[in-house]
C-alpha cells in the first residue's frame, strides 16, 4: 500500500465591495436587494500547500483580455480556486467557515462550476476562540503575538480604487 501525505492547503480569499444605491447614510436601513448595482466579487486569493515554501496568488489581473472587456469579473480567479480547492484533501483558513469557504462556494455556483466535494476544513478563528483565551483573535493580532507574522496593511483607498477597476490597486492588494 502506497502512503502519501494529506495535500493540506492553507488560503485566504479578497473580496470587493458590493455596489450599492442608498438614500443616506443617516440610518443604516435595509438596502434592497434591487439596488445592488454590482455583486461583490473576489479580486484575488493566495494559497500555498502546507509544506511547501511558495505561496500562490491569482487575480482579476491574470486574465488580461478579460479584465480589459470587464475589470469585475472573477471568471477566472474562481475557475483557478476551484482547481485547488477540488485538488485538497484539507482546507486551513481564518474565518473560512464563516467566509472564505462559503463565499467561494456562491461565486463557483454563480459561474456554473460544479460543487465541490465535502473537504475537512480547519478555521483557525474557531480554533482560537474554541481552544484558547487570546485577547483579540483577529489574525494580524494572532499572527503578531505567536511570531509568525502579520498582515500587511492596506492603504487608504484601497478599496475605493478597486472599485474603480484600478490595476495598481489590485496589484497591491496582491
Amino acid at each position: 500500500m502506497i502512503h502519501h501525505e494529506p495535500r493540506v492547503i492553507l488560503y485566504d480569499l479578497e473580496t470587493s465591495h458590493n455596489l450599492a444605491a442608498v438614500f443616506s447614510l443617516l440610518h443604516n436601513d435595509y438596502i434592497q436587494p434591487e439596488n445592488i448595482i454590482r455583486e461583490r466579487y473576489i479580486i484575488c486569493f493566495s494559497y500555498k500547500e502546507l509544506g511547501e515554501k511558495q505561496i500562490h496568488a491569482v487575480s482579476i489581473l491574470d486574465d488580461p483580455k478579460r479584465f480589459k472587456h470587464d475589470p469585475y469579473d472573477d471568471t477566472y480567479v474562481v475557475t483557478k480556486l476551484h482547481e485547488v480547492l477540488f485538488g485538497a484533501d484539507v482546507l486551513v483558513a481564518h474565518n473560512g467557515d464563516n467566509f472564505d469557504l462559503k463565499y467561494a462556494k456562491t461565486r463557483m455556483l454563480v459561474r456554473g462550476l460544479p460543487p465541490l466535494p465535502p473537504i475537512p476544513a480547519i478555521d483557525t478563528l474557531k480554533v482560537a476562540r474554541e481552544q484558547f483565551l487570546f485577547n483579540a483573535n483577529r489574525l494580524d493580532y494572532l499572527g503578531n503575538l505567536l511570531k509568525v507574522g502579520r498582515k500587511k496593511p492596506t492603504t487608504t483607498g484601497l478599496w475605493l480604487r478597486i472599485l474603480q477597476g484600478d490595476a495598481a490597486a489590485i496589484r497591491e492588494m496582491v
